[in-house]
């Protein structure tokens, strides 16, 4: 429980803009008159990953509903990634802080491409309106009650992204409801992420709670934030999928053998990160 507190904290717990700071940046996105399309509450109600997320209500609405969730990325975060990334790689070397055998500047580009993607909310819009397609598709999903937020072109941009307003707090919270509940909700997490990877193979990496709303009174479970989400070719997942059967039958060569082919590892990694590599793959094979 204090872990989870803990965690809740940190997913909760960034600073807002300063009032001056959001007005600068909604002009700059959306242009003079944007009063007249949408009526955007002052304070935040949640934290993003790189911006918050206020409550707004359109003034003409395209239909269906007309309550939405904007979230606004912080000034600057695009343009300080370079310069933040490199001070991090510095201060890592500088106190020895990487772990023997870390091939520290393959974590640090991987960091940045991965943030540079998160940046593009107009990306991000394109990959929630994916989803939600597919997510709608699936009859299992949709019979769970598996849902995607509907996305607003008209007010998206590069740093504000618009989308259907839901209810619903973390998922992690159902634990409190009865057991069928909790494996129905179970079920399809992993009916999702198995369509994810293995059959659609475009995937949602960043699954933590804070991206599964749960609403109490309806039972439905709303996926949102696709910063994320990245397509993969069947050449990967088919490799990965040989790293999950070697994972599950503790096959420590087979597991080395192809992580190695697909760059999960170099083959010149220390042998405490060699054993912890196999160890993590062999606890998730279980």
């Amino acid at each position: 429980p204090a872990l989870t507190r803990a965690l809740e904290s940190v997913r909760e717990g960034a600073e807002s803009m300063p009032e001056g700071q959001l007005l600068a940046q909604i002009d700059g996105q959306w242009g003079d008159g944007w009063r007249d399309r949408i009526d955007l509450e002052d304070r935040p109600f949640a934290a993003a990953s790189i911006g918050q997320v206020h409550r707004g209500t359109l003034i003409d609405p395209p239909g269906g509903f007309d309550r939405v969730a904007v979230k606004i990325q912080y000034p600057g975060v695009a343009d300080s990634i370079e310069s933040d990334l490199s001070n991090l790689s510095m201060l890592v070397r500088a106190t020895g802080l990487a772990p023997p055998g870390l091939f520290l500047d393959n974590v640090i580009r991987v960091g940045r491409d991965e943030l540079r993607v998160e940046c593009d909310y107009a990306r991000e819009l394109e990959n929630q309106r994916r989803f939600r397609d597919l997510v709608a598709s699936d009859e299992g999903l949709a019979a769970d009650r598996f849902v995607v937020p509907r996305v607003v072109d008209g007010l998206s941009t590069d740093r504000i992204l618009v989308t259907e307003y839901v209810r619903g707090g973390t998922v992690d919270r159902v634990m409190d409801m009865d057991q069928n509940e909790r494996n129905r909700i179970g079920r399809a997490v992993m009916r999702l992420t198995m369509l994810e990877l293995f059959v659609w193979r475009f995937m949602q990496t960043d699954p933590n709670w804070g991206n599964f709303l749960y609403d109490v009174r309806t039972r439905t479970t709303y996926l949102i934030d696709f910063g994320a989400a990245r397509e993969y070719d069947e050449d990967f997942v088919r490799g990965y999928l040989n790293i999950v059967v070697a994972n599950a039958n503790r096959d420590e060569k087979a597991l080395i053998d192809e992580s190695i082919r697909m760059g999960f590892l170099t083959g010149d990694e220390s042998n405490v990160m060699m054993e912890a590599h196999k160890m993590s793959g062999f606890c998730l094979g279980e």
